[in-house]
C-alpha cells in the first residue's frame, strides 16, 4: 500500500505540472503544419521559376555587371585616396620648409638691423657689394621713382617720430637735449637694456615674494582646517570615552586612544606654532624666519604634500594618528590596564567581542552627528553571540542612552538573553518551505 500510495503521489505531481489552461495550445497544429508545408511547395517551385525565367537571368547579369564596375570604381578609389595623403604629406613637408626659412630670413634680417645700427659705415660698402653680385646672377630689382620717394617720405616721418621721443626721453631723464638724431640709437638701445634688465629684476622679484606668499596661505589654511578637524575628532572621542567610562562592562572599563604618529611629528609641530602667527597668514615672514627650525620644518612639510602621489594621506586627518582602545579591568582591589591591541590573543570570546560593538558604536555616533536629527538606525547580525547576559544588558543599554533604534538578529539560544531588555521581538518559523514571523513569542519557545 505505502508503494502504491508513493506512485499516486508522483502521479500527482506529474498532473500538477501539467498547464491545463486551453488557451495555451494551439488544437489546430496538425492542419496547419500540413498546409504551410503545402504553402513551401509552392513557393520552392515559383522560386525555380525565376531562377528559369529570361528577366531573371538579365537582371542577374546586370547585378554581375554592376558589382564589377562598383569593385573597380572602389579600387581606383582607394589609390586615389593613397595617392592624396602622399600629396599631403608632401605639402606638409614644403610647409614646415617654408617655415624654416621663413624663420631663417628673420633671423638674419634682425641680424643685418644690429650690424648696421653698430657699423652704418658698412652699409654703403654692403650695398655696392649687393649689386656687384646681383649683376653677376642677372637679378635686376626694379624701383619707380615714385615708390623711391614714398619710402624716404616713411624713413623721414620714422626719424622725426624717433627723435621727438629721444627729446621727450632726456626731459624725463635729465639727460643733454643735444643727444637725439639717428647717430645716437645705439646710445638710447643700451639704455634700454639697462632699464629692461632692471624692470626684469623687480619683476622677478615680486614674482617670488607672491608665489611665497600664496604658497604661505595655502599651507596655513590647509593645516588650519586640518587641526581643526582633529580638534573636533578628539572631542568626539572624549565624549564617548565618558559615555563609556559611566558604564562599565562586566569588570572592564573600555576608552578609545587616539596617538600622533611619529613620522607626522612636524604637522604637529607647526600646529602648535600656528597660534603664535595667527595675526598673519605669511609663515615665511621675517619674523617667522627667525626661528630657523620652524621655516625649515614648514617647508619640508609643504614640499612633502606637494610630492606625494596619494592626496588623502596628508589631506585626511585620520592618516595622522594611530588609534588603540585601552581596557581597564578591576578584580578585588587591584586594577590593571592593557591595549586591545595586546590583549587580542589571550583575550576571551565575550572580551573579544565586546570591543567589537563598541567601536561599531562609536562608528555610529560619528556616522549620526549628535546636532542632527535622524532615526539613527542600525542592524546587527548575529548580535551578541559570545557576550553573557550582564555584558549583553550594557551594550543595549548603552545603544539606548546614545539614542539608537536596533535591529538585533539572534539565534534562538540568545534570544532569551537579548528580549528581555529590548521592546519588541519577532520570531521568525520554519513551516514546510515557509518562514512565518511571530511577534512576541520569544518568552514562549
Amino acid at each position: 500500500y505505502e508503494k502504491e500510495i508513493q506512485d499516486k503521489k508522483q502521479l500527482v505531481t506529474l498532473i500538477d505540472n501539467v498547464g491545463w489552461k486551453a488557451e495555451q495550445y494551439n488544437f489546430n497544429s496538425a492542419k496547419e503544419i500540413s498546409e504551410e508545408k503545402r504553402n513551401l511547395g509552392k513557393l520552392v517551385n515559383q522560386i525555380e521559376e525565376l531562377k528559369n525565367s529570361p528577366e531573371m537571368l538579365a537582371a542577374v547579369r546586370e547585378y554581375e555587371l554592376a558589382k564589377s564596375n562598383f569593385d573597380e570604381a572602389d579600387k581606383e578609389s582607394k589609390l586615389i585616396e593613397r595617392s592624396l595623403g602622399s600629396t599631403e604629406r608632401e605639402i606638409s613637408n614644403i610647409q614646415e620648409k617654408i617655415n624654416e626659412t621663413k624663420q631663417k630670413s628673420e633671423k638674419i634680417e634682425i641680424e643685418y638691423n644690429e650690424v648696421s645700427e653698430k657699423h652704418p659705415e658698412l652699409v654703403d660698402e654692403m650695398k655696392e657689394e649687393y649689386e656687384r653680385a646681383s649683376k653677376q646672377r642677372n637679378i635686376l630689382i626694379v624701383i619707380s621713382n615714385k615708390r623711391l620717394q614714398e619710402i624716404s617720405n616713411d624713413v623721414g616721418k620714422s626719424k622725426d617720430e624717433m627723435e621727438k621721443k629721444q627729446r621727450e626721453y632726456n626731459l624725463i631723464s635729465e639727460i643733454d637735449s643735444a643727444n637725439y638724431g639717428v647717430e645716437f640709437i645705439p646710445f638710447y638701445r643700451d639704455r634700454y637694456r639697462d632699464v629692461a634688465n632692471v624692470k626684469i629684476d623687480e619683476a622677478k622679484n615680486k614674482v617670488e615674494k607672491q608665489s611665497e606668499k600664496l604658497r604661505d596661505v595655502f599651507l596655513h589654511d590647509f593645516v588650519a582646517e586640518l587641526n581643526e578637524k582633529i580638534i573636533s575628532a578628539k572631542e568626539e572621542i572624549a565624549a564617548i570615552n565618558s559615555e563609556l567610562k559611566r558604564i562599565p562592562f562586566g569588570r572592564d572599563i573600555y576608552q578609545f586612544k587616539m596617538e600622533e604618529k611619529p613620522d607626522r611629528a612636524v604637522f604637529f609641530t607647526i600646529c602648535k606654532n600656528l597660534e603664535l602667527y595667527s595675526e598673519t597668514p605669511d609663515l615665511f615672514s621675517e619674523r617667522t624666519v627667525s626661528d630657523e627650525k620652524l621655516a625649515d620644518d614648514v617647508k619640508y612639510f609643504l614640499n612633502k604634500i606637494l610630492d606625494t602621489e596619494q592626496e588623502e594621506d596628508y589631506s585626511d586627518y585620520r592618516n595622522y594618528f594611530t588609534y588603540d582602545m585601552t581596557i581597564r579591568s578591576h578584580i578585588g582591589d587591584e586594577e590593571s590596564e592593557m591595549d586591545l591591541s595586546k590583549k587580542q590573543g589571550s583575550a576571551s570570546g565575550g572580551e573579544k567581542q565586546t570591543p567589537y560593538f563598541i567601536v561599531l558604536a562609536a562608528s555610529l555616533m560619528q556616522f549620526y552627528p549628535k546636532d542632527v536629527c535622524c532615526a539613527r538606525i542600525a542592524f546587527i547580525d548575529e548580535a551578541f553571540s559570545a557576550l553573557s547576559k550582564e555584558r549583553i544588558e550594557q551594550m543595549v543599554k548603552f545603544l539606548e542612552d546614545n539614542n539608537f533604534q536596533v535591529f538585533y538578529a539572534a539565534p534562538p539560544e540568545k534570544i532569551n538573553s537579548i528580549g528581555q531588555h529590548i521592546d519588541n521581538t519577532v520570531s521568525l518559523y520554519t513551516q514546510g518551505k515557509y518562514t512565518k514571523p511571530v511577534e512576541g513569542a520569544w518568552h514562549s519557545r
